[in-house]
């Protein structure tokens, strides 16, 4: 076993935000029996992340990393860091660690050297020559 705690998944929180939406109605949304929902919410340590992107997709949500975010406390992951904060914790980075992921990511993000430039719109290579041809192939 673990010395961790798995982080929290908002699952049912998210299907309040839909009317209408019971445990019923997600599981024909994704296509499985009613009990089978019911036995992923009562142990969401079993939710793997094939489960996870069907009931992102089931709640309509852009990525199963959603699903970690609690809805009610929209304002709350709003900075990039806080929605990195998220991330590494959907990706199980242990809550302890945490702090100094989001340093390393902050130092990478801080090299000049490691950012990605955008070329320069009249920046382009010559086009391929086919071998042994006189002029460049178009």
């Amino acid at each position: 076993m673990t010395d961790f705690e798995a982080p929290r998944l908002y699952i049912e929180e998210w299907m309040a935000t839909i009317p209408g939406l019971d445990r019923k109605r997600l599981a024909e949304r994704m296509k499985v029996a009613g009990g089978t929902i019911s036995k992923k919410l009562a142990r969401p340590e079993n939710i793997d992340g094939v489960w996870l992107a069907q009931f992102a997709a089931a709640l309509e949500l852009a990525s199963p990393i959603e699903l970690y975010r609690d809805p009610t406390a929209a304002a709350a992951v709003t900075s990039p860091e806080s929605k990195l904060r998220a991330a590494l914790l959907a990706f199980g980075v242990d809550k302890d660690d945490l702090g100094k992921a989001v340093a390393v990511v902050k130092g990478f993000l801080d090299d000049d050297g490691e950012r990605s430039a955008q070329a320069l719109p009249g920046d382009r290579s010559a086009p391929a020559s086919r071998r042994r041809a006189k002029e460049p192939s178009r």
